[in-house]
């Protein structure tokens, strides 16, 4: 599996790659200096086509720390409702809770539950956190509706 700095295709660290697209970003079809079809010879406020695609792949590689942090706050989220469910019923609840486990019918349900879940996690598909996610949120439905039945 290639390292998060790494491209997967040739190894090349991402930011040099980066770098190097928003100089090759230039339209090659035509000169320095022509103008723009239409005459005008400037884009919207004044720039014209290369600096707009400079500007905007500048403010899409500002996004990537944005997002490498609202994945890892997702995938912590996530895992840390897995974990507390596992220790939950365990046995390892809060000190002075009540450990009063759901009925064999609702942990039946929860296992099929945790079995009827697809995902393919080499893809990296949002549909499949959301597939967990929702698999959380049965799992926590079932176990708060099957507490106290015996």
């Amino acid at each position: 599996m290639a390292k998060p700095d790494e491209d997967r295709k040739d190894g090349t660290p991402r930011q040099a790659r980066d770098a190097r697209m928003v100089k090759e970003s230039g339209d090659s079809r035509r000169g320095a200096g022509q103008p723009l079809a239409g005459g005008k010879g400037k884009g919207a406020q004044g720039y014209s086509r290369q600096e707009l695609g400079r500007k905007v792949a500048r403010e899409l590689l500002k996004l990537r720390p944005i997002l490498r942090d609202v994945g890892t706050a997702l995938l912590d989220r996530l895992d840390g409702d897995l974990a507390g469910f596992a220790l939950w019923l365990n046995g390892e609840g809060l000190l002075g809770d009540p450990h009063v486990l759901p009925s064999a019918s609702v942990l039946s349900a929860m296992l099929a539950d945790i079995g009827g879940l697809k995902v393919k996690p080499k893809k990296g598909r949002v549909k499949d956190l959301r597939r967990i996610e929702a698999l959380l949120e049965l799992l926590s439905a079932r176990m708060s509706s099957g507490r106290g039945e015996t």
